[in-house]
């Protein structure tokens, strides 16, 4: 896994990559989305988008 890095000048810092949290509950059941958690989880990611929607 890559390092993690910063963001911006916080001193907040998270993996490179994010998992898009959207189709939770939607195409994606509660048990696969757990599933899909975990795993994530296990990797070592911990940068989750949790946006329902986005302006157009």
């Amino acid at each position: 896994m890559e390092k993690k890095r910063r963001i911006g000048n916080s001193e907040i810092y998270t993996c490179p990559f994010v998992l898009g949290g959207n189709v939770f509950g939607w195409t994606a059941d509660q048990k696969e989305s757990f599933r899909i958690l975990d795993a994530f989880l296990d990797s070592g990611f911990d940068f989750i988008d949790t946006a329902d929607v986005y302006s157009g």
